[in-house]
């Protein structure tokens, strides 16, 4: 998919959304996980919301979607909501913002996969099925990391 630029949006890509529906949406992201990613079904982007300076905001609603998800219970709001965002939200890439805790944040999910693919290896083998899946996971993780400057 492509931002408002016709820039490509990727895994690891500090993102702008305006002009949404609900205030809460509009912001900053980066962007945690992209269609055709390893470990990713969604057609979808995962978002997690960041500050102007690059910090991964620890708030309880700091996740977000493109195209954006709306969850209200009002289906006349929902449908309002949709609608608006169809026609009015954007996206967009930003350069200039610190992605050194993004790139952190990559590194660890890497990491975090190390001791559950040492257990698959010794319980059902290294040329399992599921296995292999978390070793590709696990180096995706490690290269978006390392193509964050």
């Amino acid at each position: 998919m492509l931002d408002k630029n016709g820039i490509e949006i990727k895994t690891g890509q500090i993102v702008e959304i305006s002009g949404a529906y609900f205030q809460n949406d509009n912001g900053y992201y980066f962007v945690d996980r992209a269609p055709g990613d390893p470990g990713w079904c969604g057609n979808d982007y995962s978002l997690m919301k960041i500050s102007k300076k690059g910090k991964i905001s620890k708030a309880k609603r700091n996740l977000c979607f493109w195209p954006i998800g709306v969850f209200v219970n009002d289906p006349w709001k929902r449908a309002a909501a949709k609608e608006w965002n169809r026609e009015h939200a954007t996206i967009e890439v930003k350069d200039g913002i610190d992605r050194a805790e993004v790139k952190a944040h990559f590194a660890e999910e890497a990491e975090s996969l190390e001791e559950q693919i040492r257990r698959m290896s010794w319980t059902w083998g290294t040329d399992h099925p599921e296995t292999i899946r978390n070793k590709e996971l696990q180096e995706h993780y490690r290269t978006v990391a390392a193509s964050i400057a």
